[in-house]
């Protein structure tokens, strides 16, 4: 493994590594306006005529090696509140408009976006995107290599203002970004910046400052420069308030209680305590109105890891998340406020202060308190993280987090759980390596050895090639109290315990892909992944490879083969159906799996992935499948349902799994959303119907009124519990 390892490492110093020019090579002016700018669609002032153009879009998708087509003109300006841009998207006029809910797939419909790097360090900015529908989506971008938070997360929630018209030309937008919405510093007279549009039509994806094709356009290492005649000037202090009331209707049919009626409040503030970090503050927080959970089907006998979706905690959630390996991290935010089931748990308070020191320095404070019940004394919980940028986009950062029991307002001394991670994450400047090295030590009362997690990685994202080797190393009695530990802990059903193993794990991604031209194929994409599992210091428990083949279609439409091999080892015996569990031993079986996606632009379009064969000591079929109609540019209506057919042989049973999931969405304006999601699941043996809609009466105040209702499927059908909610917001800036 040694050996083969290097031989990847010389293989990839032999390929290309051009560094980014892009500050150079792509500039723009930008000049104070001359007059008052009406944010309406129309760029008719005075100022815009006399602004820079920045054109010459080149592709992104699903090349790199030519100019788009269909062209982009771009032009800024400012005043003494704004950051103004106005866009003309050339071309037909045939648009793609999926949706108008805020906050969507801008990728998926035609739609232009730019791309904001006050701070110049290529490791923070924003982005703003605008679909020809109207519909806004905003995100906080970052340089974050994890896959607990994605590197744009756009539950950022900000002011900003845009419009959309037409031409003959084509349509445009006009977008004013409010200084007050975004962190710089005083002085900066160079920003980074890049536009990007998604074109629908020829299915491509355009971009100003040239991004290679392995590469998002939201990658802050490409982004070109925007010079100010004059550096603009933070907008002093900032503080935004936004309180909550909300009603709610409650039932619990188990329980056989009466229904019963609540009314709450709280809120949320936002402090910039300089331009460039904020502490953000709630109180008695509510989430009624976050999607809930999609439900999936577990055949693995490990938990499963489900992402944060509550908006308090995603904000800057890449200083604290993206520790470890994935899907192990001492930090996971599901931990405060949700049980093991995702059910809640009362937070009283949480507050937070994170941002920049300076170009070099991140800082990231967490604190939030949970209240008791009559099962669970309150919690409160800690993470502290620190992050120093070396090299121009590497970084050393240290994180600790410590959950702490109290009783009756007391600290319970043994009651507690703390890990403190250092690592070294490394990005090159031109972004095609990437390395991670991690250390995490966990605290608990009476254990003092075999409670370490270790993670070493290296990898190469080239155009055509791209490659990636991880190894980690997990204690028997390594503990994540408010982290998320994914298959350290084995079950063992005979004598009906939780077992903690160690293990030691091996990841190798092996892809290659070509992109032909003028062709109905736009990329080819093979590739080898192969994961390893060895517990007690050497005794093989488990091994994944897998083989794959994708065709990627102008027409957007997707083919995917894969061709899987896996053996385990299992420790203790394995419960799949209502037989006998499969017993301890080596089991070693192969299947093969087809998915397609079709042309996703028309109104009717679907998604079908199916795999069959071995399993254990028998067969598994699955089929699961999405059927998608849009009613443009107002409704989407979605039926998905899968089903795993399981057949072990005798005496181990068979079993069929379903999981059904219809979700409708009817979008009546930009600011007016209905969203209903159905879930019902054999296996959790519940039917789920989650139902709300959203009215965003004016910036950043909504109304919401939220029903949802869980249904007992097996045996005697009929509900288990109910609940309506209706809240209020109302977001104020001082």
């Amino acid at each position: 493994m040694r050996f083969y390892f290097i031989l990847l490492l010389i293989a990839c110093g032999f390929s290309s590594v051009a560094q980014t020019a892009n500050r150079d090579a792509h500039k723009l002016n930008i000049q104070k306006a001359t007059g008052v700018i009406k944010i309406d669609g129309i760029l008719d002032e005075a100022t815009w005529a006399d602004a820079q153009i920045a054109d010459n879009f080149w592709l992104n998708a699903p090349s790199d090696n030519a100019a788009a087509k269909n062209q982009t003109l771009v032009k800024v300006t400012y005043d003494d509140k704004n950051l103004y841009i106005g866009a003309l998207m050339m071309g037909p006029s045939k648009y793609i408009i999926q949706s108008l809910k805020r906050d969507g797939d801008l990728e998926s419909s035609d739609s232009f976006g730019v791309l904001l790097d006050p701070i110049g360090q290529k490791s923070l900015g924003y982005s703003f995107g605008v679909n020809v529908g109207g519909a806004q989506t905003e995100a906080m971008v970052s340089a974050a290599q994890g896959q607990f938070v994605e590197s744009v997360d756009s539950s950022w929630d900000v002011r900003w203002y845009s419009e959309v018209g037409r031409t003959d030309e084509g349509w445009v937008v006009e977008i004013a970004i409010p200084f007050k919405s975004i962190r710089f510093k005083k002085g900066a007279s160079q920003w980074g910046i890049n536009f990007w549009r998604s074109d629908r039509q020829a299915n491509e994806r355009h971009v100003w400052a040239k991004v290679p094709v392995q590469f998002s356009p939201s990658d802050l290492g490409f982004t070109g420069s925007l010079d100010w005649d004059s550096a603009p000037e933070p907008t002093g202090m900032n503080i935004s308030i936004t309180p909550y009331a909300l009603s709610s209707v409650t039932k619990d049919f188990e329980k056989n209680t009466p229904s019963k009626g609540d009314f709450d409040f709280g809120g949320e503030a936002k402090v910039g305590l300089s331009p460039t970090l904020n502490m953000d503050l709630t109180i008695n927080p509510d989430f009624s109105q976050t999607d809930v959970d999609q439900q999936v089907t577990n055949l693995s006998r490990f938990n499963i890891f489900f992402p944060e979706r509550r908006q308090f905690f995603l904000e800057n959630a890449d200083v604290f998340t993206n520790f470890g390996a994935y899907p192990d991290a001492p930090f996971f935010s599901r931990r405060i406020g949700l049980d093991a089931g995702g059910s809640k748990i009362p937070i009283s308070y949480g507050a937070r202060v994170s941002g920049n020191l300076d170009r070099n320095w991140r800082i990231g404070i967490l604190n939030a308190q949970t209240r008791s019940d009559s099962i669970s004394p309150s919690q409160n919980y800690t993470a502290a993280a620190l992050h120093r940028r070396v090299l121009k986009r590497s970084t050393v950062r240290a994180l600790f987090v410590n959950r702490q029991s109290l009783t009756d307002g007391e600290l319970n001394k043994t009651d507690y759980g703390r890990n403190a991670t250092m690592e070294f994450e490394y990005l090159s400047n031109d972004g095609r390596w990437v390395g991670k090295a991690s250390y995490n030590h966990a605290f608990k009362e009476g254990v003092t050895t075999d409670n370490q997690f270790m993670v070493g990685s290296i990898g190469y994202n080239g155009r055509l090639f791209q490659a990636n080797y991880q190894l980690q190393k997990m204690g028997d009695n390594f503990t994540a109290d408010m982290g998320f530990v994914s298959r350290l802990n084995n079950y063992d059903p005979i004598n009906k315990v939780i077992v903690p193993i160690g293990y030691t794990k091996s990841s190798t991604n092996l892809d290659y892909s070509w992109y032909p031209q003028n062709k109905s194929v736009i990329r080819h994409w093979m590739g080898l992944e192969n994961y390893v599992h060895w517990v007690h210091e050497g005794t093989l428990n488990e091994s994944y490879t897998r083989l794959r083949y994708f065709f990627f279609f102008r027409n957007t439409s997707q083919l995917r083969f894969r061709l899987n091999n896996q053996f385990v080892n299992l420790l203790f015996p394995f419960q799949l159906t209502e037989d006998a569990p499969l017993p301890v031993g080596d089991y070693n079986f192969t299947e093969f799996n087809i998915q397609l996606n079709s042309d996703l632009r028309r109104k009717l379009n679907l998604e079908l992935f199916a795999v069959s064969g071995q399993y254990y000591t028998g067969t598994k079929t699955t089929v699961r499948t999405t059927v998608n109609y849009r009613v443009q540019p107002w409704g989407n209506f979605a039926m998905g349902f899968e089903m795993n057919d399981i057949k072990l042989g005798e005496p181990y049973g068979s079993t069929r799994l379903w999981l059904i999931n219809p979700k409708f969405e009817v979008n009546f304006t930009n600011n007016l959303f209905w969203t209903t999601f159905l879930q019902y699941n054999t296996q959790a043996e519940n039917f789920n119907v989650n139902s709300r809609i959203q009215w965003r009466y004016r910036p950043m105040s909504d109304i919401f009124l939220v029903y949802t209702d869980n249904y007992l499927t097996e045996g005697t059908f009929g509900p288990k519990n109910r609940a309506i909610v209706l809240k209020f917001n109302y977001f104020f800036q001082l």
